[in-house]
Formats: C-alpha cells, sequence, structure tokens
C-alpha cells in the first residue's frame, strides 16, 4: 500500500518538458560586424580648441603657482639650492614648461580619433590614441541620461551627455558634443528607454495573461 502511494505520487510529479526543436548554431567570426565598418560621427569642430583654452588657463595657474612657491622660498634657502643642486629649478620650470605644451598640444591629436554612432539600439563610443576603447551602451541597459556642460562649454557652445546604467553605478561621459546635437541625442535616447520599458511591461502582462488563462 505504502509503496503504491509513492508509485501514485510520482506519477502525478508533472515532468519537465524539454523543447526538441531548439537548435543554437553558431556564428563564423567573418560574419560578426567589426566597430572599423561603423561610420563614425566625429566630435564638434570647436571642442580641440576647448581643450587647448581650458589647458592653457590651467597651465597659466600652474605657472603662477610654481612661481608663488619659488618666491615664498627664503632667500637663504635659495641660495642654499643654487649652491648644492643648481640644475634644480632649470630642471623644475623646464619639466613644467614641458608638460604644459603637451597638455596644449594633445588635444589636435587625440580629438580626430574620438567619435560616436547612435544607432537603434545602442550607443557607441569610441576614443584614445596609444590605448584605444570602444564603448556600447545598448539603451535597454539605461537608466536614465543627463545633460551637463561648464561655462567654458557654453562658450563654445558644447555640452556633454552623460548615460546611467541601470542598477546604480557611474555614468559614461560623451563629451564634445554641439548643444543642439546633444539635446536632440539625450531625446532620442530616453525614448528608446520609454519604448523599451514599455515593451517589457507589455510582454510581462502578456505573460501573466497566458499564465491565468491556464
Amino acid at each position: 500500500m505504502v509503496a503504491e502511494g509513492r508509485g501514485a505520487a510520482m506519477s502525478a510529479t508533472p515532468e519537465l518538458e524539454v523543447p526538441g526543436d531548439f537548435f543554437n548554431p553558431e556564428v563564423p567570426l567573418d560574419a560578426l560586424p567589426g566597430a572599423e565598418n561603423v561610420d563614425w560621427t566625429p566630435l564638434h569642430p570647436r571642442f580641440a580648441r576647448r581643450l587647448q583654452v581650458g589647458a592653457t588657463i590651467r597651465a597659466v595657474v600652474y605657472v603662477l603657482g610654481a612661481g608663488a612657491f619659488q618666491m615664498a622660498v627664503s632667500p637663504r634657502n635659495r641660495a642654499a639650492i643654487a649652491e648644492s643642486v643648481p640644475w634644480l629649478p632649470a630642471l623644475l620650470w623646464t619639466a613644467l614648461g614641458v608638460f604644459c605644451m603637451c597638455s596644449i598640444v594633445w588635444p589636435l591629436i587625440a580629438v580626430p580619433r574620438r567619435g560616436y554612432v547612435v544607432r537603434e539600439k545602442d550607443l557607441l563610443y569610441k576614443s584614445g590614441v596609444l590605448w584605444r576603447s570602444v564603448k556600447a551602451f545598448p539603451f535597454n541597459r539605461v537608466q536614465h541620461t543627463k545633460l551637463h556642460s561648464t561655462p567654458l562649454d557654453r562658450r563654445f557652445g558644447l555640452a556633454s551627455l552623460s548615460v546611467f546604467p541601470a542598477g546604480g553605478g557611474l555614468g559614461n561621459h560623451v563629451r564634445g558634443l554641439g548643444r543642439e546635437t546633444a539635446e536632440r541625442l539625450r531625446v532620442y535616447v530616453s525614448e528608446r528607454i520609454e519604448s523599451g520599458a514599455l515593451a517589457a511591461d507589455s510582454d510581462e502582462r502578456f505573460e501573466a495573461a497566458g499564465d491565468a488563462g491556464r
């Protein structure tokens, strides 16, 4: 009797259904789309100049700070330094000058190698000179966007778009956009986020209705 009860309980347990027509073919590597085939959109033409102006302002601050620090050193200490290591001040000033010049010239090299692509389901952004990177921001993984600009950005008619992923975390920034382009891109990404959320909500309702019908 106990054995018969166990057999009846086991027969009443539903078996897991495995779809018989499941097919997962391999994709050849040659068929994968390449990022180099994407038609990249360059950043705003005034973005390099904006970065150069910012680097120039920082360079002036650095030089004034270094000069004030040198003047703050007492004459006795300056004489001791000049006697023990006479080459040190010239070396420090040369290093500061080279750093400032490189920071001013660097945007002319880095900005042409940046770009972005707006696609139906994601946004691509590339950057880097020595270490290059390509970032993809899928719209179904984006929680919200933010448009911001500094006073210097507004002076050149530029803005930056920040894309924040769902679940928190630091946002990804796309700098060097024209103010109008950045606003249009923000609206487009927001619309894609809303449409994706509505599609996911309708799918959940459809599945819930199907489960209730069963």
